[in-house]
Parts: structure tokens; C-alpha cells; sequence
């Protein structure tokens, strides 16, 4: 009888155990769990620390090149071609994945059915040559920005951290991917929630529930690692705006409109142009690149230097009422940003086209002069980056974070670039980031052709020895 007792308490003893031991293991996580979440969290460190670097070399790049360009602007006639021509020339030898912008190479190899390219497209030269050839092409005065190739270089090293520590879940990639675009999106802007929006409305694909709150973690971690080293601080300052009246909506959404189609107008184009001139691009990249690089030149010569670089100073200028906007320096940096990415060389979209958006909504306080200035800017920059890249909720929740977050121009902002977007998508239908990476793939099938015929060779010779 004692003996039954003390069986009986020894099987509920360790019943007890298996399932207690199961509800911790399911509240605490597996050892594979916390290798993970080890790995993100690193990851998104490293990826903060990398980022702020290429930010304090791209700004110093550019410095030099004002320095430069204000004391001897005709011998940028030369040198613009000629830089542009090397840069060319060492991407095409180096590592070729590093061309353009680098947010469709993370929109392609994040999707399972291309991660044949995530070996190319994600190495550590990639991300190397990719940081280097930007700042270059800032020094030269190309017109192109650093916060594209920022996700580029997230992505890469985050992928890399996961290519070492060896984890078991090949669908942990894709967060990975995700994590590090997002949280290079998080470092160059110090702007932590805006790189959550970009992840979420840009690599929606690739959201796993399981992955969620660490890739969230990991965006936040290198926004943290941004504020360590340069401080809180506005990525355009903090301009003076105040909440806008109902009557000046209407005002609002006419800008907007015409940002918004003006934003369709460049992807469209962008996408064209870049399928126009890709065969070229291929046959004579040094000739196509000494073309450009001398159209931009000129272009600088004749707009003193506004339409070169990322236009960054201009706009940040604009919003502190310390310049005035000119259409000609709008459509100039329009057609010097999509004449940059024709060339092939590295370099984004993301701050040409704030920019953009900048100067045209300084142009437009001469058609509204009842709308506050400083307003019709920020409208400007929402829309006609919205316009571009068809991401209305990441296009105001950019601008309103970098610009200080002054909820009073919230509603104002939502609305611009709602409205930019449906006008957008009356001249291009899909995101243009999404149609250039598909166009992408098109010039790498070769890689998985040859690793297709590998396959059939190996299972031929399997088959032969059996």
C-alpha cells in the first residue's frame, strides 16, 4: 500500500516535470531560439555601427566635393566623366551586385524563389565596394544618395551574421534580410520607425510571425547604436510648421497631385530609360558612363552645384527658410538622379528624390502664397517621394521623423501622400522598385541556368554509377 502511494506521487512528480518543463522551454525559448535571436541582435548592431561609418564618410565626400566644385567647378568637366568611368570600370571587375540603388537586389533575394542569388548579391565584397563606390561617386558629384545602398549593406551583413552562425532554420533568412534592410533604413535616417514601416510595407513577403518582435528589436538596436554616436538629432532639423487650417487642404491636395504624378512621371521613366539604354549600358558601359558624367557636369556648372550630390544641403536649406525654390533645380535634380542611375554606378533614390520633392514644394509658395511655405515644403517632399516609390504610409512617417516629428503637419502629410500615390499609379502601375528587380533577375539567369545544368549533370552521374 505505502509502495503504490509512493509510485503513484513519483509518476505525478515527474508528469509535473515534462509538462512544466514544456511551458518553460515554450516561454523562455529553445537554445536554437536564443542562437537566433543572438544573432539579430548582434546583427543589428554591427549594422548600426557600419552605417553611421558610411554616413560620416559619404557627408565627408561630399564636403570635399563643395570645397572643390566652389573653388574649381570647370575641372569637374573632366573629372566627373573620368570618375565616373572608374567607378564603372572597378564595379564591372570587383563585384557587379553592387550596382544601383540595392533595395531591389534585398526585394529579390528575400523571396525563397531566388535565394540562388543571396550568395552574389549579399557577399561581404558586395558590401564593401558597395559602401566605398558610393562615397566615390558623392566625391565626383554624382547625383545619388547613400540610404538605398544602406539597406543594401544591412541586408548583406545580416545575412552574413546568419551565414556564421550556421542556424538551423533556412527560413530565417528571409527575416534576416528583412532585419538588416530595415535597420540600415533605421541607421541612415536615425529614424527607428521609419525602418519598422519600410519593413513591414516595403518586405511584407517575408514577415514571420516567429521573427516579428526580434526583427523589431533589431531595427530598434541600431537606431540605438546611431544615437550613441551622433546624438539625437532631426536628419533635416527642425523647421517651423504649425498645424494647417481645413480651408488650405485643398491647396494641399492640388500640390500633391501634381508632386504625385510628377513622382509617377520619374519611376516610369526611370524604368523605361533604364531598359532603353541596358544594352548599351552592356556593350559600352565606360562610353555611357563619360557621357553622363558630362551631362552631370554641365548640369552642376549651370545650377552651381544644386542639382549634384544628394541634395541633402538643398533641402535641408528650403526647410530652414534660408533658400528659395527654383522649378529649374527641381526638374534638374530630377533628370540628374535618373541620368546617375542610368550609368549603372552605386548610389540610391531615397534622399535625390526628398530633395526633389523639396525644391518643387518651394516652387509651389508662388502659386499658394495663403500656405504656410515650410508646410508646402514637407507636402512636397511626402508626395513626390510617395509618388516614386508607391509606399504612402513609409513616405510620411520618412518625412515626419526626419524632420523633427511635428504631429501638427501629420494629417496634412498623410493626406499628400495618399493622394500622391493614387495619382502615381495612373502612369505606373506597380512600385518601381519592384519592376527593377525583376528586370534585375532577367541580366543573373545565367547563375541559375548553370546551377540547374550542374544539377542535371550530378543526377545524370548518380543515376550512370547506379
Amino acid at each position: 500500500m505505502e509502495y503504490s502511494i509512493i509510485a503513484r506521487a513519483r509518476r505525478r512528480l515527474r508528469l509535473w516535470w515534462i509538462l512544466n518543463r514544456r511551458h518553460t522551454r515554450r516561454q523562455l525559448g529553445t537554445l536554437e531560439d536564443w542562437k537566433m535571436r543572438a544573432v539579430f541582435w548582434l546583427g543589428a548592431l554591427t549594422v548600426g555601427l557600419v552605417i553611421q561609418g558610411f554616413a560620416w564618410l559619404s557627408e565627408e565626400s561630399f564636403s570635399l566635393f563643395e570645397h572643390a566644385h566652389s573653388q574649381y567647378p570647370y575641372a569637374f568637366l573632366v573629372i566627373t566623366p573620368l570618375g565616373l568611368m572608374a567607378i564603372v570600370w572597378l564595379m564591372n571587375r570587383l563585384a557587379k551586385a553592387s550596382r544601383g540603388s540595392g533595395i531591389p537586389q534585398v526585394l529579390l533575394v528575400h523571396k525563397q524563389s531566388y535565394h540562388w542569388l543571396r550568395g552574389p548579391f549579399l557577399s561581404l565584397p558586395v558590401a564593401i565596394l558597395k559602401v566605398l563606390l558610393t562615397c566615390a561617386a558623392l566625391l565626383l558629384g554624382a547625383t545619388v544618395g547613400r540610404e538605398g545602398p544602406s539597406v543594401h549593406v544591412g541586408a548583406a551583413l545580416m545575412y552574413q551574421f546568419g551565414h556564421w552562425a550556421k542556424l538551423k532554420q533556412k527560413q530565417i533568412e528571409s527575416s534576416l534580410i528583412v532585419a538588416g534592410g530595415a535597420a540600415g533604413v533605421s541607421a541612415a535616417f536615425n529614424a527607428p520607425l521609419a525602418g519598422i514601416v519600410f519593413a513591414i510595407e516595403e518586405l511584407q513577403q517575408s514577415m514571420e510571425a516567429r521573427t516579428t518582435g526580434t526583427l523589431i528589436m533589431a531595427i530598434i538596436l541600431s537606431g540605438v547604436v546611431v544615437l550613441m554616436f551622433a546624438g539625437h538629432y532631426s536628419y533635416f532639423g527642425v523647421p517651423d510648421v504649425t498645424a494647417m487650417p481645413f480651408e488650405d487642404y485643398p491647396f494641399i491636395i492640388a500640390a500633391s497631385v501634381v508632386c504625385g504624378l510628377l513622382g509617377g512621371l520619374f519611376s516610369f521613366f526611370l524604368v523605361e530609360g533604364s531598359r532603353a539604354v541596358a544594352p548599351l549600358v552592356r556593350a559600352r558601359p565606360m562610353r555611357v558612363a563619360m557621357v553622363i558624367g558630362v551631362v552631370l557636369a554641365l548640369m552642376g556648372l549651370v545650377s552651381g552645384g544644386a542639382t549634384m550630390g544628394s541634395g541633402y544641403v538643398e533641402a535641408k536649406a528650403l526647410l530652414a527658410q534660408q533658400a528659395e525654390g527654383s522649378w529649374w533645380t527641381a526638374f534638374g535634380r530630377i533628370l540628374a538622379t535618373m541620368l546617375t542611375y542610368f550609368s549603372g554606378i552605386p548610389g540610391g533614390i531615397f534622399s535625390p528624390s526628398l530633395a526633389a520633392g523639396a525644391e518643387l514644394g518651394a516652387s509651389m509658395t508662388s502659386l499658394f502664397p495663403n500656405v504656410q511655405a515650410t508646410a508646402l515644403i514637407l507636402v512636397g517632399m511626402a508626395s513626390y517621394f510617395a509618388g516614386v516609390v508607391q509606399r504612402p504610409i513609409t513616405a510620411f512617417v520618412i518625412v515626419l521623423e526626419l524632420t523633427g516629428n511635428n504631429h501638427d503637419i501629420l494629417p496634412a502629410l498623410m493626406v499628400s501622400a495618399l493622394a500622391a500615390t493614387v495619382v502615381s499609379k495612373l502612369v505606373m502601375p506597380q512600385p518601381v522598385y519592384h519592376v527593377l528587380a525583376q528586370d534585375l533577375v532577367r541580366s543573373w539567369e545565367h547563375l541559375l541556368k548553370s546551377k540547374q545544368d550542374d544539377e542535371v549533370v550530378s543526377n545524370t552521374s548518380s543515376t550512370t554509377d547506379k
